[in-house]
């Protein structure tokens, strides 16, 4: 895991920015496009301000030395993101907000189980001392 920059770099923030503009992107085109929303302003910005809290809170605990997290969560982020594409297909009304929690649920299983493995590691450290 050579390009995951070390722990208090200023990388990290150079990837909560790209990670920003990129989920953005995507949550608008399965909004927007996939599911065929009007697009509005109010919701647009709604989606930039939750892709944005996101990528700088998971970036965040990655430049306070939890890489692990920081991964995992990414990882539940971008299968949340899949999950809501797939699940927005030919839905309308209710299914579309079910697509959105699938999202969401995804993005929170990443960051608890990115949680689950810094414990874990941290505990396997500390007994070896």
């Amino acid at each position: 895991m050579r390009w995951i920059p070390a722990a208090r770099s200023g990388r990290w923030w150079v990837y909560a920015g790209v990670s920003s503009l990129v989920v953005t992107v995507l949550i608008w085109i399965i909004r927007f496009m996939v599911l065929g929303q009007p697009f509005t302003g109010t919701l647009a910005f709604r989606f930039l301000l939750l892709a944005v809290i996101l990528s700088f809170l998971f970036s965040f605990m990655g430049w306070l030395g939890a890489c692990r997290l920081w991964l995992l969560s990414n990882i539940g982020l971008a299968a949340g993101l899949i999950l809501m594409a797939v699940y927005s297909r030919d839905m309308t009304g209710w299914e579309d907000l079910i697509s959105f929690l699938v999202f969401l649920q995804a993005t929170a299983a990443g960051f608890v189980l990115g949680l689950v493995v810094e414990v874990i590691m941290l505990i396997v450290r500390a007994s070896k001392k």
